[in-house]
C-alpha cells in the first residue's frame, strides 16, 4: 500500500519548534510504502518503506538524513526505527543504499542517532524493485 508518492520539499525556515530539514530550500521525490505481512502473516520489523532521491532542486540531504528522516517520521506518523530507509542514486550500478539510523544516545526527550550506510540485501532489493515497479504501472 502506498502512503506517499510526490515531491516532498521543504522552505529553510524554522517553524514553530521543528527546525528545518536544511537552513536552505530544497526537495526530493519521496515514496512510502507499508510492507503489510508476508505471506505467512508474520510482522516485518521494518514496517515501511520510504525510498527518496534528489530532485536537483535545493539542498541535498544524503550526507546527513536525519533531519529528513525525522520530519518524514513526524509528518506521516511512522517510527523512524521501523522504516527501511532507502536512497535511490538514480544510476545503473549500485542504484539503491540502505540509511541506517543506529540509537547513540538521549539527550532530554529527543534521541541522537547515527547514520550508517549499506548495499541491500538481495531480499531488499526484489522488495524494492518490485514496490516501484508496482507503483509505476499504477500510474499509467
Amino acid at each position: 500500500m502506498t502512503l506517499f508518492n510526490g515531491r516532498y520539499s521543504w522552505d529553510g525556515t524554522k517553524k514553530d519548534k521543528r527546525e528545518p530539514i536544511a537552513w536552505f530550500p530544497g526537495s526530493y521525490d519521496l515514496k512510502i510504502f507499508s510492507r503489510g505481512n508476508d505471506k505467512r502473516g508474520i510482522k516485518h520489523l521494518k514496517q515501511y518503506t520510504c525510498v527518496y532521491s534528489k530532485t536537483g532542486d535545493g539542498q541535498s540531504i544524503s550526507e546527513n538524513p536525519e533531519k529528513f528522516a525525522r520530519q518524514v517520521c513526524e509528518d506521516f506518523s511512522l517510527d523512524l526505527e521501523k522504516v527501511l530507509w532507502v536512497e535511490d542514486l538514480l544510476c545503473e550500478k549500485d542504484r539503491y543504499v540502505i540509511v541506517m539510523f543506529n540509537r547513540s544516545r538521549r539527550l532530554g526527550d529527543t534521541i541522537l542517532y547515527t547514520t550508517s550506510k549499506r548495499k541491500p540485501f538481495d531480499a531488499e532489493k526484489r522488495w524494492i524493485e518490485e514496490a516501484l515497479t508496482k507503483l509505476s504501472l499504477a500510474d499509467s
